[in-house]
């Protein structure tokens, strides 16, 4: 997966290692922030409740991200959205001190901490808002792409994404009903567009 920072001083704090089961909640929208979370292993959601109940995807983090680390950075004092467990899930649990005694050590430092941590919260919003006028078609294709640039591999020259989570996670992050994501699927497979199994897509096109 791509590290944005490769020199992440955030790396060498100390925290409390937890495991978690998936669909697990770590935190809660509107909680009051007294820890950030560094993803050692397995994946997360971060998710907003609309009005009429329903459930919002508007992230999608893995090994090496960082969850409420933007928030602490701006001085926020609460949350900005939930964060639950897609699989099993290993968490550096860092206190929001630690961290803000390492963001201030220098103006320099300072700077492309910041940068860095709203380029990572930014691409995923950024790529739904592009997305939102987009044919089911080129909005399955998106997502798929953003994914794959985040998790994906190329093995025999193919363009690899094996996710981690099921269809209805994936329509949900689209924005679709699950019977129109497998519909659709169907009929990028027959026109040779992707190949998928389960939840591995093996992607026929070029970045």
């Amino acid at each position: 997966m791509k590290k944005f920072c490769v020199n992440c001083q955030y790396d060498y704090l100390q925290g409390e290692i937890i495991s978690t089961k998936d669909n697990s909640i770590i935190f809660m929208s509107d909680n009051l922030i007294n820890y950030i979370y560094q993803i050692n292993d397995g994946y997360v959601k971060m998710v907003r409740n609309l009005e009429n109940g329903d459930e919002k995807i508007i992230g999608i983090l893995g090994p090496g991200d960082y969850l409420a680390l933007l928030a602490v950075l701006q001085r926020k004092q609460n949350y900005l959205a939930t964060a639950i467990t897609l699989t099993k899930t290993i968490l550096k649990k860092i206190p929001k001190n630690q961290v803000l005694s390492i963001y201030e050590s220098n103006n320099e430092f300072r700077n492309r901490c910041l940068e860095c941590a709203v380029t990572r919260s930014n691409n995923f919003q950024n790529f739904l808002v592009q997305s939102a006028n987009l044919d089911v078609k080129e909005k399955i294709l998106n997502t798929l792409k953003t994914l794959y640039e985040k998790f994906g591999y190329i093995d025999n020259n193919s363009q690899i994404l094996d996710l981690p989570f099921s269809k209805t996670v994936l329509a949900n992050i689209i924005g679709i009903r699950r019977e129109t994501l497998s519909r659709t699927l169907k009929v990028m497979l027959d026109q040779q567009i992707i190949v998928n199994e389960k939840n591995k897509y093996i992607l026929n096109y070029k970045i």
